[in-house]
């Protein structure tokens, strides 16, 4: 628990920091994308640097066809498998069998407007491990996509 605690802590610290960094660059934007012509915005650099993190791993998910399309480098060095992997298949064939159900619920509910807190289940890892994950998601109705994070609480 002060592991996950001491993570929870450094993400809100990490996150401050780069809104921070982003409200400066917003006051700044304007006049330094008219010097560059820069197509990528002080905020897109922002994003980006945020999900490459590794505190946390960080999931943009397509939930109609249950599958990632973009993970950041933290689920790999947890999960062990490559990225090209993550994405290619199902998420769904890696989670417990026992836990697919409730999983399939809870992504009802995000497809539905409700936010994930606290949500629980195990996924196989590239060494044939359950592993137990504590999820935090959002949906984009517009775009439709899951914005998620995860924290390993496997006992």
């Amino acid at each position: 628990m002060d592991k996950l605690n001491e993570e929870n802590r450094a993400l809100r610290a990490r996150v401050a920091e780069l809104e921070q960094q982003l409200e400066e660059m917003r006051s700044k934007g304007s006049s330094l994308e008219q010097e560059s012509g820069a197509v990528e915005t002080a905020s897109d650099r922002a994003v980006a640097g945020f999900f490459e993190q590794p505190l946390v791993m960080l999931f943009i998910a397509d939930l109609v066809e249950g599958r990632f399309v973009r993970v950041n480098k933290k689920v790999s060095e947890v999960l062990g498998y490559s990225e090209e992997d993550l994405l290619k298949y199902s998420f769904l064939d890696r989670v417990h069998p026992d836990d697919r159900r409730k999983t399939m619920r809870e992504m009802h509910r995000l497809t539905v407007g409700e936010k994930t807190v606290g949500f629980r289940n195990r996924h196989l890892d590239a060494s044939g491990v359950y592993r137990t994950f504590e999820w935090t998601a959002v949906v984009d109705p517009d775009r439709e996509l899951c914005y998620a994070m995860a924290i390993e609480v496997t006992p």
